[in-house]
């Protein structure tokens, strides 16, 4: 191990755009209404929210340090605000160089119902978001050939990484993978089981990604002064993710029926994504929705080989790399991170890591604070239930990665913030003295209810004391950063946040069978008047439906639409604008004129034989007479193999084809996918 590993690393949210909005700002989206009571992502690319230019992200904070800066990957925090098509976009946001942006990742699968136009009857991985942009706007990708993504997503780091290697100038860079999301997309040379293992084989191409970016620091003489961080933005996604199995059972269009009616069974928990010994996952305030992996390497400073338990997380990062980098904090703006360079340099010799977990963290989920951490202690006052369709029956404990601990057939595929939060069910959770309940972490790190504090005792009535404490504080510091009151109890601050008007729900109603009822609020459903005026954010109203747009709708003609001369598709999707034109939107402009895996000097077929070796050596792959594809292997059998995993395991659907085509401007030629091969050097492999 070559870094300090975190072992109680927590994300911001246990949801991707809030989270996200955390890590770039060091602060809750709760403070700036970018997070809501049943809202939790920007659902579509013609909807108005997104991470406001108010807020200073750390790209911005080292750019005035003379840092140059930039972005690959997934971005997930909005784009259009109705008038600038761009304008909550990574380049307004403080990143100078963004080559290969995604809009965002909701993953779900795109059936022929959806206007592709030309009557195309294709199943697409994404609805909505499957464009790649470049800065300032440009289109280069529309929809998106995922097979070679993760590769293709590297091209822009790798050359930001060797143009500033000796241009005297430090840089900020970051990479936001679009793995180990949903859709699961990876290169048929890391497949090693077509049916059953897609989510595990693709955190397999994850790795392999990472050491091409660390071969490229290492290659370009930065590697010792380069701060490496690895984390995520949220636990796994058990309902979609995790449940139901063949894993190609996940790509179906799941408004078609039950899962059940695809052939789909449960998972092998050894195949899918869970949270080991964590309960829950994504979407919850359970630990495994929220404590994640957390990373930190930079050699002859960090000390390698280092386990850290202070509780800490993305919160921490923004005051973090502004202190490492000798920069001063705005003290007008209120942060919920805070500086870990104390124990991340030289820990040991200042004392700094102890045995016992130290630090706080909040878990929010909506407008709520479900709990709080102190120490080694968790206080508890809501946390969801494990139900599906309806708040009282129990998910299957077959489901869930084998866990049961998910919300399987939600109607929001996911657990929520609301409705199914509170500890209601005395068949599940015993009598509570009507005390919040405490969880030691050290203990019980799966929070079993069986083994918490006794919330009797005098020791645990002054956590939950101090827990009280930190949670009113906390509310009262939102709500001041809000316009809110700041005072009067928990209840009556948390029931202002629920009215207040947010950036989340600009543009979105619930496509559900009847209205949703909260505290304070009812969702309306789809198509319906949205919440009163005073609940809407004046610049954009009126609010409009963008959940689930037709292509003649106000929210489509904000869609981002690529045309180029000679495309012949496929498309994304259709738009029709208010002078009558209607527009099939797709192009391919990537500068490489192909979506085939690339071959640069690290990044080639060589270095996935070599990552290929190592895994087997680890008895990840199998003989090559039983499926695998091997990297830089041009022979007729294995490029036959090659071409059979690509056809079930990356496209077989029990009810349709699932478009995974590459773009080829010539003929499609099965060699392609090697290309480079035939020149690779010859592999030497010692163990």
């Amino acid at each position: 191990m070559r870094g300090m590993i975190f072992t109680n690393w927590y994300a911001p949210r246990a949801i991707c755009s809030p989270s996200r909005a955390a890590l770039m700002s060091g602060r809750d989206p709760i403070r700036y209404g970018d997070i809501n009571q049943f809202v939790r992502i920007f659902p579509t690319s013609g909807s108005r929210g997104g991470f406001p230019q108010s807020e200073k992200t750390t790209a911005e904070y080292l750019r005035g340090l003379n840092y140059s800066t930039g972005y690959s990957g997934k971005w997930h925090l909005g784009l259009t605000n109705g008038k600038d098509e761009f304008h909550y976009a990574a380049w307004n946001h403080g990143f100078d160089e963004v080559e290969y942006f995604v809009e965002g990742s909701n993953g779900e699968p795109c059936g022929p119902g959806f206007e592709h136009g030309g009557g195309d009857t294709n199943i697409y991985h994404m609805c909505s978001f499957s464009h790649v942009l470049r800065k300032p706007g440009e289109i280069i990708e529309q929809p998106i050939r995922w097979e070679n993504s993760t590769a293709r997503e590297l091209v822009s780091t790798l050359s930001f990484i060797e143009r500033h290697a000796n241009d005297g100038r430090p840089w900020f860079f970051m990479h936001a993978f679009t793995s180990v999301h949903l859709p699961w997309k990876l290169n048929r040379q890391f497949v090693t089981d077509p049916v059953a293992k897609l989510w595990t084989d693709q955190v397999g191409e994850l790795d392999w990604a990472v050491g091409v970016l660390m071969d490229q620091l290492a290659a370009t003489g930065q590697e010792d002064n380069t701060v490496v961080v690895l984390t995520a933005d949220n636990g796994p996604y058990l309902e979609f993710a995790s449940s139901d199995c063949p894993q190609n059972c996940r790509l179906q269009n799941h408004s078609a029926g039950a899962p059940e009616g695809f052939g789909c069974s449960p998972c092998n928990p050894a195949v899918v994504s869970h949270a080991g010994p964590l309960s829950g996952g994504k979407g919850q305030t359970w630990e495994g929705g929220v404590r994640v992996p957390g990373i930190w390497r930079w050699p002859g400073k960090i000390p390698a080989g280092t386990v850290n338990p202070t509780v800490a997380g993305s919160l921490d990062f923004l005051p973090t790399a502004v202190a490492l980098a000798n920069g001063k904090l705005d003290d007008t703006i209120t942060l919920d991170g805070r500086d870990l360079s104390a124990t991340l340099l030289a820990p040991s010799a200042r004392g700094l890591i102890q045995s016992e977990p130290d630090g706080s963290f909040v878990y929010w989920c909506g407008v709520n604070i479900m709990a709080v951490r102190l120490g080694r202690y968790k206080v508890v006052w809501l946390a969801q239930k494990w139900v599906g369709g309806d708040l009282h029956t129990e998910t299957k404990s077959s489901l869930c990665a084998g866990t049961g601990k998910c919300c399987a057939g939600s109607p929001t595929r996911l657990c929520t913030c609301s409705a199914n939060h509170e500890f209601t069910d005395q068949t599940k959770y015993p009598d509570m003295n009507g005390k919040p309940v405490v969880f030691d972490l050290v203990k019980t790190p799966e929070e079993d209810l069986d083994m918490r504090e006794d919330s009797l005792s005098e020791s645990v009535q002054s956590i939950i004391d101090q827990g009280e404490g930190v949670r009113l504080e906390k509310l009262r510091s939102v709500a001041k950063d809000r316009g809110l009151l700041p005072s009067g109890s928990v209840e009556a601050m948390e029931k202002q946040l629920i009215m207040a008007p947010d950036l989340m729900s600009v543009d979105f109603c619930v496509d559900a069978p009847h209205p949703i009822v909260l505290p304070g609020r009812t969702v309306p459903v789809c198509p319906a008047p949205f919440s009163p005026p005073a609940q809407q954010i004046k610049k954009f109203q009126p609010y409009e439906n963008c959940v689930t747009p037709g292509p003649s709708d106000a929210c489509r003609k904000r869609y981002p639409c690529c045309q180029q001369e000679g495309y012949e598709g496929p498309f994304e999707y259709v738009v029709k604008y208010d002078n009558g034109t209607v527009n099939q939107c797709g192009c391919f402009k990537q500068p490489t004129g192909s979506s085939l895996f690339p071959e640069t000097r690290l990044l080639n077929s060589s270095s996935v034989r070599r990552w290929q070796l190592l895994a087997e050596h680890g008895n990840v792959w199998r003989a090559a007479s039983e499926g695998t594809c091997w990297a830089a292997n041009e022979s007729a059998a294995n490029l036959k193999r090659c071409d059979s995993i690509a056809r079930w395991g990356l496209n077989n659907l029990p009810t349709g084809w699932l478009w995974n085509e590459a773009y080829v401007p010539d003929a499609w030629n099965p060699q392609d996918i090697m290309a480079g091969a035939a020149a690779a050097e010859p592999l030497e492999f010692t163990i």
